[in-house]
């Protein structure tokens, strides 16, 4: 028995089957609140936040932003990790798109560890405020001036810095820096000039 499926076919088969399964991303984003209360109900002393907006047109809700902080990543980052932050976003890919915005830190064991993330519709100075905003209230920032905070510069990240975190001490990734400096037409010696 020889049997030939396209790529083509194979694929949308194996879409029809997880809408079948999961259901259609729509109804899935319906289920986000129930996500959130589950969340909350198992992870006692966690942050979870979901917020919708109104559309303007339709006056229907619609999702807006989603923020998770697990109580016990938390708690590790206050007994055992050095006060330094990671911050990226990053663009979704899917029919929805949107942001997803993460913080990570660094154990004491020298390897990423996870404090909180969310996913905001678009990146800008709101949506990092409103997330840092969260994060300074989770990880109980009192002391900014004891903090560093790790980024790329992303799209309205140093104006939420400066609004709500404006002692904290910013670095960047030398990664970036490097990229941003090959496209201005640095050369090898004024790279280790500059560096």
């Amino acid at each position: 028995m020889r049997v030939h499926v396209s790529r083509n076919q194979a694929y949308r088969a194996k879409w029809k089957a997880l809408k079948k399964i999961e259901g259609s991303s729509e109804e899935q984003y319906g289920r986000l609140r129930d996500y959130a209360e589950e969340l909350r109900r198992s992870n006692p002393g966690s942050t979870v936040i979901l917020s919708s907006d109104l559309d303007d047109f339709t006056g229907v809700s619609k999702f807006g932003k989603f923020y998770v902080c697990f109580n016990g990543l938390r708690q590790g980052f206050l007994s055992g990790c050095r006060p330094i932050v990671g911050v990226d976003g990053c663009h979704l890919k899917g029919p929805h798109g949107g942001v997803l915005l993460t913080a990570v830190a660094i154990d004491p064991n020298n390897a990423c560890y996870p404090i909180a993330f969310a996913m905001v519709s678009v990146e800008n100075r709101d949506a990092w405020e409103w997330f840092l905003r969260l994060l300074k209230h989770d990880l109980e920032i009192e002391r900014e001036c004891n903090f560093t905070f790790m980024s790329d510069k992303q799209k309205g990240l140093l104006p939420a810095f400066e609004s709500i975190l404006p002692l904290v001490e910013n670095r960047f990734c030398v990664r970036h820096l490097h990229g941003n400096m090959k496209r201005a037409g640095f050369t090898e010696l004024a790279y280790k000039k500059a560096l």
